[in-house]
């Protein structure tokens, strides 16, 4: 804790808003108050706590902090915490942006399927690799191929595996069995709100656009929320991680490739979508010809994202649907 000339003292607790609420009016009753703190796993129930107790509390990006070399190499949550006082003290901090409940929650429920279809296609991978390790013989695709009911009827019928090896496969199938399961109903829970009022006009605007589907536009709208924080494309291509990092000496300037610095549900979203509307979209498939004059298919894909990037923008903002076939 500091003023804004020097530290007036070393104080740590348990993660708890009300004990450090009790602890400041005790210390420094008729105190103004500003607090801050890294995003991470207490979320953002701390800020909204404090906000509604009149003290000011921002969340910060850990990324975001400036640091020294020094800070670097000697890292521990005292160093850190005088850190970010520090910086509080100079404004030199700058928020994030914090979501509404409501949306907060819904952004949770559409990320988690996300992370159960990760898992299912880990789950999907672990059994082909067993069955390749073990040389059983089976026709099949690959591990990201949507398996049938008849697929997954074979492979608990499958021929030549000791009473060992028939256990282990079973106990990989029921995971995977499950998780599929976890999954269609994820997926019934995220079409349900993307009915709701406070969705579905948006929702059916950002899913007229060719290529993208009713689970990336509930991604799409869940992650990004409010399209008016971001004041120009660039910010918004920026967040989600649609650009180059770059590294500027002298007269020198050399561009790294796409940054690694993204919402990757966001970017995923983007980029799948990105595919299928250079093949519904004669506009953008011209575009994506174009840029693969001169580079790959994979950077002239990321191209695309950001043109597709900028009619979300577009329909989101003004509320039209999305006209096939312009360029720009």
């Amino acid at each position: 804790m500091r003023d804004d000339q020097f530290e007036l003292e070393n104080y740590s607790q348990d993660p708890n808003e009300e004990l450090l609420l009790k602890h400041l009016q005790k210390r420094y009753p008729g105190a103004n108050f500003q607090v801050a703190y890294e995003a991470g796993f207490s979320g953002f129930g701390l800020q909204r706590s404090l906000k509604s107790s009149g003290i000011s509390c921002m969340v910060v990006n850990p990324a975001d902090v400036p640091l020294t070399d020094k800070d670097k190499k000697r890292k521990s949550d005292r160093i850190d915490a005088r850190k970010i006082c520090r910086h509080l003290s100079h404004n030199s901090l700058r928020p994030i942006y914090v979501p509404s409940i409501k949306m907060e929650h819904a952004r949770a429920l559409v990320r988690q399927r996300s992370k159960l279809v990760s898992d299912q296609t880990r789950c999907k991978s672990r059994i082909w690799g067993f069955l390749m390790v073990h040389g059983l013989a089976l026709k099949m695709g690959k591990p990201n191929d949507y398996w049938s009911r008849r697929f997954i009827e074979s492979l608990k019928t499958l021929a030549g595996l000791t009473p060992l090896l028939r256990h282990s496969l079973d106990v990989k199938l029921e995971e995977y069995l499950f998780i599929r399961k976890l999954v269609g109903n994820m997926t019934k829970q995220i079409r349900i709100l993307s009915i709701q009022k406070s969705f579905a006009s948006l929702q059916s605007l950002i899913q007229g656009i060719p290529g993208i589907g009713l689970l990336n536009s509930m991604v799409i709208i869940t992650e990004l929320q409010d399209m008016k924080r971001f004041k120009t494309l660039d910010r918004l291509c920026s967040y989600a991680g649609i650009v180059p990092d770059t590294s500027s000496s002298a007269d020198r300037t050399t561009v790294k490739g796409i940054t690694h610095r993204s919402n990757d549900y966001l970017r995923k979203a983007l980029v799948e979508s990105s595919w299928v509307i250079i093949r519904k979209d004669m506009a953008m498939l011209q575009l994506y010809k174009k840029y693969c004059r001169r580079m790959v298919p994979n950077k002239a894909i990321i191209k695309i994202a950001r043109h597709l990037l900028s009619r979300i923008r577009y329909v989101w903002t003004n509320r039209i649907e999305y006209e096939v076939g312009l360029v720009g």
